[in-house]
């Protein structure tokens, strides 16, 4: 057994022995109250969603494989006017699209649909309670959604199945999808700011980490809807299985300040753009990032010589399989476009694939509308003309990058703590060798159950931190004083009791890693204080697990 190894062992002997108060710990946090039926969120123009579909099948994932059946779809009444549009090719606030299916929204409230790329019209019925009330739709793989004049959200299932087998619900939130009901934010960018995405285990089936690897989704699905919040720069997203608030956030490109002026998404694939042009995708989930370490097993390590696992559970519980390696992959420039383009973007996954998504955007070449689009990973666009009218506004498509000049300021909140002694009992690293649930264990509160942990001598500051972004630049301060550059990554924690966005007086639990980046790593030799950090500290390794507390003015680190 090398030294490592022998430190690693040693470690998790130690930490079993406080694994019962931990376990109280988890317990603690793990058991909320589910809210009451009235509540709903703050500052909905009504306090309640529509009665009438409380309960639905999308609350029991994961559904049923995708057949495309079309039965039931001629019991469906003919729509005989003249507002429905000759194709549809973009997904927006009223035209949506899947494998299967397309919808389209009318003026009125009115909802239809027909066969991919064929056939006619017809309307779908809608529950009493929500004919003439849905003012724009979103549609990912089995899922649709719509919103009504209030903002609430309505979701009919099983939409790459038979229409006989299409059904709503207004239920939204924790715990276990059976929350009361959720709202878009009042200040989401309108429209082209929102969208729904769905990875399911059938459809879309996997993902990729940051190093390449490919795992599995899970028996349930990865479902939220992203959202532009006021300037474009924050990505507020709400997803049914955590609490009903807007405290989970993605962040944007170039450090959370890129403001975007339309997003969409698709299995998990995001996609913005700025008012210049300048595009930006990403993959995102909160199962995918390392916020849930209830189902999912994530590693901060390189898994280089582990075989990805089959299925999810055998991932979970198998430690010869590879993890979902950490930190999420950050957002992807995608190459400027050569022609004129409109707000009117779309992310779409044809089908099973971890990168097998399409970017779209509407646009006009040679005088004639259509659309660009191209693979995900392809660096040229191609163009297909449609002659339909433009949907989106136009941007002003410079052939340079101009998204410097769409910058919001930096986070206000500048960071300092120490970081704690190594001989402390519990710290990020346990936490995940024990294989306890440790994105619920804010550092905090193993203070309160007596797993204190002594300072040692080494600190770390950042400036600017803003939670929602997954990697930023910090520094450590040595006990001598040096300052050593490092990497700090970060994943929000679990919450199951609703909190608010950013950093406030309340602590903020997050999970992360100190980093030493590649050319700061490569003087561990040559730098005294950088290879007694590595050493000491790093415990030999370029990456360490932390788990974090922040507020607006403090910072505890484990």
């Amino acid at each position: 057994m090398n030294s490592s190894s022998a430190q690693r062992y040693s470690r998790t002997r130690r930490v079993r022995r406080c694994a019962a108060r931990a376990v109280a710990v988890v317990a603690a946090i793990t058991l909320p109250l589910l809210p009451s039926a009235g509540a709903g969120p703050a500052g909905a123009d009504r306090s309640r969603p529509a009665a009438c579909v409380p309960f639905g099948t999308a609350q029991l994932p994961p559904g049923a494989p995708s057949t495309g059946d079309r039965r039931g779809f001629g019991d469906f009444a003919r729509y005989t006017g003249t507002a429905a549009p000759k194709r549809v090719d973009l997904r927006t606030e009223r035209t949506q699209f899947n494998r299967y299916w397309e919808f389209a929204l009318l003026p009125g409230g009115l909802l239809l649909t027909r066969p991919r790329h064929t056939g006619t019209w017809r309307i779908v019925p809608l529950p009493s309670c929500l004919r003439g009330t849905l003012t724009a739709i979103s549609l990912d793989d089995d899922e649709l959604v719509g919103i009504d004049r209030h903002r609430w959200i309505y979701t009919m299932d099983q939409v790459n199945q038979s229409p006989l087998l299409w059904n709503w619900t207004s239920g939204w939130g924790a715990m276990l999808w059976l929350g009361p009901g959720q709202t878009i934010p009042a200040d989401t960018v309108r429209p082209g700011g929102w969208a729904l995405s769905v990875t399911s285990p059938s459809d879309n089936r996997e993902y990729l980490d940051i190093a390449g690897r490919v795992h599995r989704s899970g028996d349930a699905k990865m479902t939220m809807i992203p959202t532009l919040r006021g300037d474009g720069s924050r990505i507020a997203y709400a997803d049914p299985w955590l609490p009903n608030d807007r405290s989970y956030e993605i962040g944007g490109p170039l450090g959370g300040r890129f403001q975007s002026a339309a997003l969409s998404a698709s299995a998990s694939t995001l996609f913005v753009t700025n008012r210049y042009g300048d595009m930006f995708t990403r993959t995102f989930d909160f199962d995918s990032s390392g916020s849930d370490s209830v189902f999912f097993r994530y590693s901060w390590e390189p898994q280089d010589g582990k075989p990805s696992a089959g299925t999810l559970t055998q991932e979970t519980w198998d430690r010869s399989t590879a993890a979902v390696q950490l930190p999420a992959p950050d957002w992807d420039r995608q190459p400027k476009i050569p022609g004129e383009i409109t707000s009117a973007i779309t992310v779409v996954s044809p089908g099973p694939g971890a990168e097998n998504r399409e970017l779209r955007v509407e646009g006009r070449s040679n005088g004639r509308t259509g659309y660009w689009h191209k693979p995900l990973r392809a660096r040229q666009w191609q163009f297909t003309a449609t002659g339909t009218a433009l949907q989106g506004a136009l941007l002003e498509n410079s052939a340079a990058d101009r998204s410097a000049e769409t910058l919001a300021a930096p986070a206000p909140w500048n960071l300092s703590a120490a970081l704690p002694s190594r001989t402390a009992p519990v710290d990020g690293q346990t936490l995940i060798d024990i294989g306890l649930p440790y994105s619920v264990v804010d550092p905090r509160l193993l203070d309160q159950v007596g797993l204190q942990a002594g300072p040692s001598g080494y600190r770390l500051s950042v400036k600017n931190f803003d939670p929602a972004v997954t990697t930023r630049e910090a520094t450590v301060t040595t006990p001598s004083g040096t300052r050593i550059p490092v990497l700090l990554h970060t994943a929000d924690g679990m919450r199951m009791t609703p909190s608010q966005p950013g950093l406030t007086r309340t602590p903020r639990h997050l999970v992360g890693a100190i980093e030493l980046p590649g050319r700061v790593w490569a003087t561990r030799g040559s730098d005294p204080a950088v290879t007694r950090f590595a050493d000491g500290w790093m415990r030999g390794t370029q990456i360490a697990p932390i788990t974090l507390s922040a507020t607006t003015t403090d910072l505890v680190i484990r």
